[in-house]
């Protein structure tokens, strides 16, 4: 039994500071290692005449204690993997919101402050450039994902960037009042942050 808690104390010792492969392979050699003790003992003791009953015991007790470990290791794992999945969809939402955020406040400022028709290449430009940059900063957070060994990043699609700039520019320019056209342009960026993110959810946690 002190063999296993001291297993015990490795696993939840090894789980803060090391990754799970890392777990499982100090695990492993560690219950060989006190195999590879305890049939030393028994051949040293055979001499003496131990009883095989003795033995049987011990090596009862050593299949127990693997048993227990392999438990331990699975609710350890699963725990982990429940943990990184909650973290990774926290993540995703928050770089959602924060790609519409910045382009938002950007489009805003270009609505408000810039004479939109005497700046329309410039403008136009700067908006395809904006857009671009913050879809990268996006796939840069989600790219240290992986789920299920596939890297979360390679969900997202470049056409995105089209979508969105196309879209932006047309509400930028469709002639309403400066009110109006923020309040569309927020409204539209809502609806494909929340259709992406979806998308990359059910691609990342449900294939």
């Amino acid at each position: 039994m002190n063999d296993f808690q001291t297993i015990n104390e490795i696993v939840n010792e090894s789980v803060r500071n090391s990754s799970y492969y890392t777990v499982a392979i100090s695990s492993c050699v560690f219950i060989l290692y006190t195999l590879i003790v305890n049939l030393i003992s028994y051949f040293k003791s055979k001499s003496k005449t131990k009883p095989l009953l003795e033995m049987s015991k011990a090596m009862k007790e050593m299949t127990e204690n693997i048993v227990k470990l392999n438990a331990v290791l699975d609710k350890t794992f699963k725990e982990a993997e429940r943990k990184e999945t909650h973290k990774c969809k926290t993540v995703i939402d928050l770089a959602f919101r924060n790609f519409a955020s910045r382009i938002s406040q950007e489009c805003e400022n270009i609505i408000a402050h810039n004479n939109i028709e005497k700046n329309k290449d410039f403008i136009t430009d700067n908006i395809t450039k904006l857009v671009s940059t913050e879809y990268y900063k996006l796939y840069s957070i989600l790219s240290s994902y992986e789920i299920n060994e596939v890297n979360v990043a390679s969900r997202l699609k470049e056409e995105w960037i089209k979508e969105v700039t196309s879209n932006t520019i047309a509400i930028v320019y469709d002639g309403q009042d400066a009110i109006a056209r923020i309040n569309q342009l927020n409204n539209r960026l809502l609806i494909y942050i929340g259709d992406y993110s979806t998308y990359i959810n059910n691609k990342t946690f449900n294939t």
